[in-house]
């Protein structure tokens, strides 16, 4: 599986097809808020001509293998557990996309969240390997969990999201390869608009974000994230 249209340099150097804008997403795979966000791009993409890649962020490695202090007591072991999984997972979105391209990456994330949301899955290893089952991937790429030369590309992907999103960002951070390049984190949404309500999102935070002056917009989490298991 090979990606044909999209050619991944430096930061500042990556080439997306002809007419179409750049758009970079970091993910820590097990944030329920980030998933929502995914979704709502996936939609969102094709109506507005955006290349979308999938980048890795690690909220392990953030929170250095702990939680954030704002975890309530009872969430906090199961987040721990949580974030130690994504990391594997994340390790192997690396693997793969170096051996097949972020069309893997894409159909992992995918698989990964039509599963890992689903209330009463089992949080395991075997998640791992069943993601890479259901997209057609080598099973091999389930040793790259446990390889630590994988997280040279999530620390690289972290530093940019930390750039463009502040230092030690959330999930998701968002950088569009616009001219100039801009980027935030967020959007945080439950749940996410859908079809038109979608695109005026969109266009609505591309004004936000594209004014230099501008810096931050929030309000409380009225909803608790149900993410969408299907995208």
């Amino acid at each position: 599986m090979e990606s044909s249209t999209f050619t991944r340099g430096n930061t500042n150097g990556d080439r997306y097809p002809r007419g179409m804008t750049g758009v970079e997403v970091f993910v820590d795979p097990s944030c329920p808020w980030a998933w929502i966000t995914t979704r709502w791009i996936k939609e969102v993409a094709p109506q507005r001509d955006l290349a979308v890649t999938w980048r890795s962020y690690c909220l392990e490695i953030r929170d250095d293998y702990g939680v954030a202090p704002t975890m309530p007591e009872k969430y906090r072991e199961t987040a721990i557990a949580a974030h130690a999984l994504s990391h594997r997972m994340l390790r192997i979105f690396e693997a793969a996309r170096a051996r097949a391209g972020e069309e893997a990456v894409d159909a992992l994330l995918t698989e990964w969240g039509r599963v890992f949301f689903v209330e009463g899955t089992a949080r395991d290893d075997g998640l791992l390997s069943e993601c890479l089952a259901a997209c057609g991937l080598d099973l091999d790429l389930l040793d790259a969990a446990d390889d630590e030369k994988w997280d040279a590309p999530i620390l690289e992907a972290m530093q940019v999201a930390y750039a463009f999103g502040g230092p030690k960002t959330q999930t998701p951070t968002i950088v569009v390869r616009a001219d100039p390049p801009h980027g935030f984190k967020g959007p945080v949404m439950a749940p996410a608009p859908t079809g038109a309500g979608a695109l005026r999102l969109w266009d609505a935070i591309q004004v936000l974000s594209r004014e230099p002056g501008f810096f931050e917009i929030t309000r409380p989490r009225a909803n608790p994230p149900r993410p969408p298991a299907l995208g």
